[in-house]
């Protein structure tokens, strides 16, 4: 083998794989590196216990053993069982300088699971009595449970090698506790270095700012309804001066065919259309036609009389027309009184009657208020 030339050695039935063209290892078919353990990785170690402090320092390589699980677990779900599968990981652990890790008991109703870990690289750099609740290791075991029993886990310590036992023993169970929980307490505790704070206020930023485009998204959403609102008052009152049309009949004369049920809304829209029609056309004789009113009740036989009482307050002569059969029933069943008002079959012949008519002088002019108010 040539300095150039690709190695390979296969330990407890894993490959150990060199490129040594690009520099790197494979262990498993997993990109790996090698490193001296007393040295390079227990400086690297030690400046960041040293930096963060022992809590902060394990939760956050219990977040990143968390997160790294993705490789671990691809080896384990080639197996059957779960525990069949963490056999042949920890083999991988084991020619890799993770020292012995062992699955001691599963319960998978209650989820709780016990691992030990023996000569764990972790631990090792830590027999100086800086021991701590977590780890990569202990993180990486909480992934996997995380995996396995389909809900949030937690690692909880039960035994130190650091602390003189004969391995790292850890009971991964499902909790409710979060990384972000033990960050609000390290806070509470004034624990918390300038990098919690520094991502707590980042949360706060992000929280912020997701309000004010909530607030934004709120305001564009009501300017947007306000705008379909106001097309739709648009349409509507475009709807209403379709459905009450004012006809001029012949000189003189206006007529409102009348189609639907005629509420107090319409009754006023309706009135103040004809009303000022009247003005403008100086109209004597103003003809409601009926036709196309099929059932009417004692509201709306009011609403009638009060448009026309209003068209007499301006001196012209209010008559209806169109009343149907079924309309007149109505009608005499409701005991509405329309003798006062003259009406006619059809608009036809309420139109003949009043061509028919002496003309007859008008009253002084009244205004549309006086009108409107009088009618009422």
């Amino acid at each position: 083998m040539t300095a150039l030339d690709p190695g390979k050695l296969v330990i407890a039935g894993v490959s150990h794989e060199w490129d040594l063209v690009r520099g790197e290892l494979r262990i498993g078919g997993i990109p790996s590196v090698t490193m001296f353990r007393d040295s390079s990785l227990a400086r690297l170690m030690s400046g960041f216990l040293a930096m963060v402090g022992p809590r902060r320092f394990a939760l956050a390589l219990q977040a990143e053993g968390v997160r790294s699980t993705d490789g671990d677990w691809k080896v384990i779900s080639a197996f059957p069982t779960f525990e069949e599968g963490f056999v042949e990981l920890a083999r991988y652990a084991a020619v890799s300088g993770w020292g012995g890790w062992e699955l001691v008991d599963i319960d998978r109703a209650a989820k709780v699971a016990v691992f030990r870990v023996t000569n764990g690289w972790e631990s090792v750099l830590l027999r100086d009595g800086s021991a701590f609740n977590g780890g990569l290791v202990a993180g990486k075991l909480t992934g996997l449970c995380q995996r396995l029993f389909e809900t949030t886990c937690w690692p909880r310590q039960t035994a130190f090698a650091a602390d003189g036992d004969a391995f790292d023993e850890f009971v991964i169970e499902a909790s409710d506790r979060s990384l972000d929980d033990e960050l609000r307490e390290l806070a509470a505790l004034d624990q918390a270095t300038a990098s919690d704070l520094q991502q707590m206020l980042a949360t706060v930023h992000a929280s912020a700012a997701a309000r004010e485009a909530a607030l934004a998204e709120r305001d564009r959403m009501v300017a947007e309804l306000q705008e379909k609102i106001d097309v739709i008052a648009e349409q509507r009152q475009a709807i209403l001066t379709l459905s009450t049309p004012i006809i001029e009949l012949w000189d003189e004369v206006v007529a409102v065919p009348i189609v639907g049920s005629i509420d107090a809304s319409r009754t006023a829209q309706m009135m103040e259309r004809l009303l000022e029609a009247i003005l403008q056309r100086r109209a004597r004789c103003a003809i409601l036609d009926l036709t196309g009113v099929e059932t009417i009740d004692t509201a709306t036989a009011d609403n009638f009389l009060r448009i026309v009482r209003a068209v007499k307050l301006l001196g012209a002569q209010g008559m209806i027309a169109g009343i149907g059969p079924s309309v007149a029933q109505t009608l005499v069943g409701l005991g509405v009184d329309l003798t006062a008002i003259p009406t006619f079959s059809n608009l036809r012949e309420a139109l003949k009657a009043h061509i028919a008519a002496p003309r007859r002088a008008a009253p002084p002019s009244a205004t549309m208020s006086n009108v409107k108010e009088l009618s009422r």
